[in-house]
């Protein structure tokens, strides 16, 4: 091998490691946020009935538990059946 092409590996390794390096650096991430993760559902509920009473769009519904209610949007209100008087039954089947 001869000097010159010692030289021109050598300038390809430098050159390739500065990439290396250049790259692995949080240079471009420096100062931004990470974004919030939305709010995630639960995907399976469990099958027991523990009634709550739920809010959705202004109206309540009755849900068989806490997790139904919050895999179909509401906002659990209370940790009982909603009065009938004020009620609707959401009588979804869950997924097990």
């Amino acid at each position: 091998m001869n000097l010159k092409t010692i030289v021109y590996a050598a300038v390809i390794v430098a050159g390739a490691g500065a990439l290396a390096l250049g790259s692995a650096t949080p240079g471009l991430a420096k100062g931004k946020k990470a974004a919030a993760a939305p709010p995630t559902h639960p995907e399976v509920c469990m099958n027991v009935y523990v009634p709550v009473c739920g809010s959705l769009k202004g109206q309540k519904f009755t849900y068989a538990n806490a997790c139904a209610a919050e895999k179909d949007g509401a906002k659990v209100v209370s940790s009982k059946a909603c009065s009938t008087k004020t009620a609707h039954k959401k009588s979804k089947k869950m997924k097990m």
